[in-house]
C-alpha cells in the first residue's frame, strides 16, 4: 500500500482501501443499526461503478459498492460509500445522482453513507438534498454522514475496531492532544489480532495523517517513556517499520524517475515491478542504470537480478 499524497489523493486512495478491507468492521463501529441487520457473510463487493457527469464532463469512479443480505431473509440491499477527503459544495446533488444510478442498475434498496474526512469547514455538513415547490415536495433524499472532524476522539478510546485505530487520526482534536492521539491509535492497534499487512495499512494511515512537529514529537516520546516495556517494544516496531517502508518508497520513486529520464517513459508494468523492489535491490538498480541506453538493458537487468520474476 502506497502513501504517497498528491493533493487530496492520498486519503481517498487509503480511505477506499482501508473501508474495503474492513468494511463489516466499519459497519458495527458507525452504524451499529444496521449492522443489527446485515448478514455479515452475504458480501459482494461488486466491480467499480463509472458515474458519468454529462455536465462537468467528467468520469466518477465509486468508492465502496457493496451488495449485502439482509439477516434472517433472502432479500439483498446495496451499501453505497463516498469518501469526500475536500469540501465540495454539489456533492448532495451529485451523491443524489449516484443512488438513482445505483437503485435503476441493480433494482434494489440503496443505503448512501457519506464518510468525510477534510479539516475544514468544521461546520456541520448536510445529508439531505431536497426539491420542492411552495405546495409541493418533490424529492427528500437522505443520506448518513460520517463527519470525522465532528467526533471527539476520545469516544473512541478502548473500542476493539481497526477502523476506529485508524480514523481517530482524522477526528476533532485539540492541538495539545495530537501526540497523544497518535500513541493511542498505535495502542489500540496492538491490541487487535491483525496479521502484518493489515498492521501495515492501519499504522501507514496513522503515519500519514498524524504527522508531528518536532516539538510534539519530543513530547510523543516522552509519553512513550512511561509505556510498559511490552507496550515500548510494539510502538517502536511500529514506527521502525514505517520509516523501512518511507525509505523503499522514497528509492522507488526517485529510481522510476532516473529510468523515465535514462531510458524514456517505463511502461506500468515495469514501473510495477520497481515499486515491490526492495532496498538492497533498489540501491543496485540505481548503480546499474548508469549504463543503461534502452529498455532492453532494463528487461535484462531485471532477468539477470530477478530471474525467477
Amino acid at each position: 500500500m502506497r502513501f504517497i499524497c498528491v493533493g487530496t489523493s492520498c486519503s481517498i486512495t487509503i480511505s477506499k482501501q482501508l473501508l474495503g478491507t474492513f468494511f463489516a468492521e466499519f459497519i458495527e463501529l458507525f452504524l451499529p443499526e444496521v449492522s443489527e441487520y446485515l448478514d455479515k457473510t452475504s458480501f459482494t463487493f461488486l466491480d467499480k461503478e463509472l458515474f458519468t457527469d454529462i455536465n462537468a464532463g467528467h468520469t466518477h469512479e465509486a468508492d465502496l459498492v457493496v451488495k449485502a443480505k439482509f439477516r434472517n431473509g433472502d432479500s439483498f440491499f446495496i451499501v453505497h460509500i463516498e469518501t469526500q477527503a475536500q469540501h465540495q459544495r454539489d456533492f448532495p446533488i451529485r451523491f443524489f445522482r449516484y443512488f438513482a444510478k445505483l437503485h435503476e442498475k441493480y433494482s434494489l434498496p440503496v443505503y448512501p453513507i457519506a464518510v468525510l474526512s477534510f479539516d475544514r469547514p468544521r461546520h456541520q455538513q448536510p445529508s439531505l438534498y431536497e426539491v420542492g415547490f411552495a405546495d409541493l415536495k418533490v424529492l427528500r433524499f437522505r443520506y448518513r454522514t460520517i463527519q470525522l472532524n465532528q467526533l471527539d476522539w476520545r469516544e473512541y478510546l478502548g473500542r476493539s475496531n481497526p477502523v476506529a485505530a485508524a480514523l481517530m487520526s482524522k477526528m476533532r482534536i485539540a492541538q495539545e492532544d495530537r501526540p497523544r492521539v497518535k500513541l493511542e491509535c498505535l495502542l489500540l492497534l496492538t491490541t487487535l489480532k491483525l496479521d502484518p499487512s493489515r498492521v501495515k495499512m492501519i499504522s501507514g494511515f496513522i503515519d500519514a495523517y498524524l504527522q508531528l512537529t518536532s516539538d510534539e514529537m519530543d513530547e510523543y516520546r516522552r509519553e512513550v517513556s512511561k509505556l510498559d516495556k511490552p507496550d515500548q517494544e510494539a510502538v517502536v516496531e511500529y514506527e521502525t517499520s514505517w520509516h523501512r517502508e518511507g525509505r523503499r518508497e522514497g528509492m522507488a520513486s526517485l529510481v522510476i524517475r532516473l529510468l523515465n529520464r535514462r531510458v524514456g517513459m517505463i511502461e506500468q508494468a515495469v514501473v510495477d515491478k520497481v515499486q515491490k523492489l526492495q532496498p538492497e535491490q533498489l540501491e543496485n538498480l540505481s548503480e546499474s542504470l548508469l549504463d543503461f541506453s534502452n529498455p532492453a538493458d532494463l528487461d535484462r537487468w531485471f532477468r539477470e537480478v530477478l530471474p525467477s520474476r
